[in-house]
Parts: structure tokens; C-alpha cells; sequence
């Protein structure tokens, strides 16, 4: 085999953009395949895979939240500014006109400091609260939040495959096609089982898919609104069956 056969073959890096794609569902087949499988034994993709679980959660909660008002005394200025440049001067004033294209500057500045001001409001708004800085006391003692991971075992999982399945809410066959596309997987993919769980306290739906190799299938943890755009994913598995 040259050198160019071999590259070819090679699995390709576990990149963030190729983590995207797959999450996206822009894959091929076997690549989402491979791609799928090399995520499994890498915690760093996985975690890049929650990340951007997170991130596309966070951009939908984002755009559903109000901006935060503008300070008066910045809303008067734009006011002013707009009024100023509707204003013909009288023939006698000294002082030129002020042009067009320099009032739309002004306004167009002072509206990118409003956006800046909402911008950063919401931030502080947002922020954490400092840790404090004194001895630590019983109460700040906080418990971690464990792994996210399937509350089913081994045995459970395979025991799916011949009960009826509880897709939930997944239950609508659009719904399910588009999870099963933003998990990397056609959307005519077969579901071998499903039930419902809660993840850490988080709900979610359990999937059952064939396995990279037909002595295993591969479980996910999903949120109940799993779609091509967020699936959600709380937590994956490979099982073997028997």
C-alpha cells in the first residue's frame, strides 16, 4: 500500500469542525461511522461534543431573551441626533447643515454602544458570583455533580431490543428522524430500543442503535427535544449483545 492509500485510510482527526459536522449530521455515512467510533474511546471529543451541545442550547435560550432597555440618557442622544439631522437651518445661520452621511455615523455609533452596554448588562447579569475568599465553611461545601451516564445497565440496555419501545416525545417519526440525523445517522436509520431515563436529574430519551460491528449496539442518552440542530446528548454506550 503507497503512502497515499495509507492517508487515506488513516481516521481522521477529531477536530472541532469535524465534531461540528457530525453533531450537524453533514457527514457521510461511513465517515460518521468512523468518526463515531473514535469518539467513544476519546473523553476530549466527548467533551467537545457536550460543549457544543451546550453552546447551540445557549444560542437558542439566547435568542428567546429580551435585550436589556437602554439608558435613558442614551436613548435622548439618539433622539437628539436623529432630530438634529431632520432639521433644515435657517438661510441666516453661520453653522453648515449637518450632512446626512455624518448623522447616520453618529447614530450608527451610538447604536452599536447601546448593543455594547445590552451586550455587557447581560454578562454582568449573568456572571457568577465570586467564591469567597475566606476559610471554607460547611456552607460552601457543594457536592460535584457525578459523570453523565446511562442509568442502565449493560443487561438493562439489551433487554430494550425486545420490549416496545418509549420514545416519549420522540414518539412523532420527524422528530426521531431528525435525533437520528444530528447523532450522525440516517434518518431512516432503524431504532432497536428506546426508553425513557433521567440523566442527573435531567430528562431524556435512551436510543438504541446497531453497533459498529453486529456483536454490539450503541446506546445514547438524549434530550426529549433531540433535533438535527441539538440533540441534547447526555450520555453514550457500546454494549455488546449476545
Amino acid at each position: 500500500m503507497n503512502a497515499a492509500e495509507d492517508s487515506a485510510g488513516a481516521d481522521p482527526p477529531l477536530t472541532v469542525d469535524l465534531l461540528a459536522d457530525l453533531q450537524a449530521g453533514l457527514l457521510d455515512v461511513d465517515t460518521a461511522a468512523r468518526v463515531r467510533q473514535q469518539v467513544r474511546t476519546d473523553p476530549h471529543a466527548q467533551d467537545i461534543l457536550r460543549a457544543l451541545n451546550r453552546v447551540r442550547a445557549d444560542l437558542a435560550t439566547a435568542g428567546t431573551q429580551p435585550a436589556p432597555d437602554a439608558p435613558p440618557a442614551l436613548t435622548t442622544r439618539i433622539s437628539g441626533a436623529l432630530r438634529a439631522g431632520s432639521e433644515v437651518p435657517a438661510a441666516h445661520s453661520a453653522r453648515p447643515q449637518a450632512r446626512p452621511a455624518r448623522v447616520l455615523a453618529g447614530v450608527a455609533g451610538l447604536a452599536a454602544a447601546v448593543a455594547a452596554i445590552a451586550l455587557g448588562t447581560t454578562a454582568l447579569v449573568n456572571e457568577p458570583a465570586p467564591a469567597p475568599s475566606g476559610p471554607t465553611t460547611a456552607n460552601h461545601i457543594t457536592v460535584s455533580t457525578p459523570p453523565p451516564a446511562i442509568p442502565l445497565s449493560d443487561a438493562q440496555i439489551v433487554a430494550l431490543l425486545t420490549r416496545t419501545p418509549d420514545y416519549g416525545p420522540l414518539g412523532d417519526p420527524s422528530r426521531l428522524a431528525s435525533c437520528l440525523t444530528g447523532l450522525g445517522y440516517p434518518a431512516a436509520t432503524r431504532v432497536l430500543g428506546a426508553q425513557q431515563v433521567d440523566v442527573n436529574a435531567r430528562p431524556g430519551v435512551v436510543l438504541v442503535v446497531a453497533g459498529e460491528t453486529p456483536n454490539k449496539v450503541t446506546a445514547f442518552a438524549v434530550a426529549l427535544n433531540c433535533s438535527a440542530a441539538d440533540t441534547g446528548l447526555l450520555a453514550s454506550t457500546a454494549v455488546s449483545r449476545p
